[in-house]
């Protein structure tokens, strides 16, 4: 609970920091407003007080310089901010992954666990009837035996049978009577053996009940064992979830702060555009590079051409980088985040945080890291003038200088930078400038 609390108060203590950057910068908008309505005065002032306006523009400018480099150390703490609070999202999907992992591990267990001691009980149950039997028939040898034995008993014992023998008429008389006298003496003992095998069988089945019954005990005691990791796992995972529900309440923390400070926030948008065009310089770079070391034949370079004609809108020449609906087209657009109507230059496709981030097409990876409000970002370089961006990822597999194949996965997609939800902001760019992807998927 501790450990919790503090990385709460750590989280809204991010959030503060951010907003502080917000207002540092809405002071500067106003500070440029004082100026050009100063300089506006100034026009319509008379030559001789134009001196001391442009003295008290001078001291305005260097006010607001110093503004501006203060507002430019809080915009960077604000986005380092925002940065820490997607790492602090992704250790608690981390942990939750891990929580969830234990617990249905645990729940396995004790499905498994239950299914042997229904076995096993039913086995019991089985030897229970098997051992009412055998002692119900060793009962009923038992009582034959007795009776018989009282019968011989009251007939005088082996007297009797000597009598039977010696009042024989005749020979072949008393021949008959020695054999009948001898079936009745052997069908005796094997009703003794009979008795004596009944007896050791019961002996066996009330040891193997006895086995089945500390069987019973044991799993019984694992499944209470089992059952109390099953109730930490759960707990582990609602920590974690909390712990990434909090982490998520900061960050939306910070981005409705965003919006309550439009004007402030429409210069960090105005970053991410110059950001955008720092992508296309680097991409004409890359196109320049490309086409100095690939100084080749003639023939080399009327495939280079060929290939480029073969691109056409529309026909399928890059593929979908993720599978999910398109929820904001190329072009202008009213900002989610920021309300203002600003260039969209990509897609954005739906998508849950985790899912898989293809590459379009077959490449070189030119840039994979953080990139302002693109976040978590990944360039590839196609050739022939054609490149395509991956934003707000989650998690990046590749790195620059790597080749990719169609279809391989080089990232996750995510929530990272200026993004209210996990999707993927998808580019198509053509010898650096931004076009509209649908033409080519």
């Amino acid at each position: 609970m501790t450990v919790r609390t503090a990385r709460s108060g750590s989280l809204t203590r991010l959030a503060v920091v951010a907003v502080a950057g917000l207002l540092l910068a809405g002071l500067l908008v106003a500070s440029l407003d004082a100026l050009v309505g100063g300089v506006q005065t100034a026009c319509a002032a008379s030559s001789s007080d134009l001196s001391k306006m442009l003295s008290g523009v001078r001291s305005e400018l260097d006010e607001i310089r110093a503004n501006l480099e203060k507002a430019k150390t809080a915009r960077e703490a604000a986005r380092g901010d925002v940065a820490a609070l997607d790492k602090s999202i992704e250790i608690a999907e981390g942990a939750l992954r891990m929580a969830e992992a234990a617990h249905d591990e645990a729940a396995k267990r004790l499905a498994a666990l239950q299914e042997e001691l229904d076995g096993v009980t039913i086995a019991l149950a089985q030897k229970q009837h098997e051992l009412a039997e055998t002692e119900f028939d060793l009962q009923q040898q038992q009582e034959i035996y007795n009776n018989r034995v009282v019968n011989v008993y009251k007939s005088g014992g082996s007297v009797s049978y000597l009598t039977v023998v010696l009042d024989a008429s005749s020979f072949e008389e008393m021949v008959g009577r020695v054999d009948l006298l001898s079936s009745i003496v052997g069908q005796d003992n094997d009703m003794l053996q009979d008795i004596q095998a009944l007896k050791a069988r019961v002996e066996e089945q009330r040891a193997a009940l006895q086995q089945e019954r500390a069987r019973i005990a044991q799993l019984e005691e694992d499944q209470e064992a089992v059952t109390v990791e099953l109730k930490a796992a759960e707990d582990e995972r609602q920590a974690a979830l909390d712990e990434l529900e909090i982490a998520r309440a900061e960050k939306a923390k910070v981005l409705a702060a965003a919006e309550k400070e439009v004007v402030a926030w429409n210069a960090q948008e105005d970053e991410l555009l110059a950001e955008s065009e720092r992508v296309a310089e680097l991409l004409r770079q890359a196109k320049a590079a490309e086409e100095a070391v690939a100084k080749k034949a003639a023939q080399e370079a009327a495939a280079r051409a060929a290939a480029a004609k073969a691109i056409r809108a529309g026909n399928g020449v890059l593929a979908w980088p993720v599978v999910g609906q398109v929820t904001s087209g190329f072009g202008y657009r009213i900002h989610p985040i920021f309300h203002v109507r600003k260039m969209h230059t990509g897609i954005d496709i739906d998508g849950d945080t985790g899912d898989p981030i293809k590459a379009a097409a077959a490449g070189t990876v030119i840039s994979s890291g953080w990139r302002g409000g693109y976040g978590k970002c990944i360039v590839v370089s196609h050739g022939g003038g054609l490149a395509t961006l991956y934003g707000h990822a989650s998690e990046l597999l590749v790195s620059a200088g790597d080749k990719v194949k169609r279809g391989e996965v080089i990232g996750k997609v995510g929530s990272t930078g200026y993004s209210t939800g996990p999707h993927l902001h998808f580019e198509v760019r053509v010898d650096g400038s931004p076009v509209d992807p649908l033409g080519y998927l």
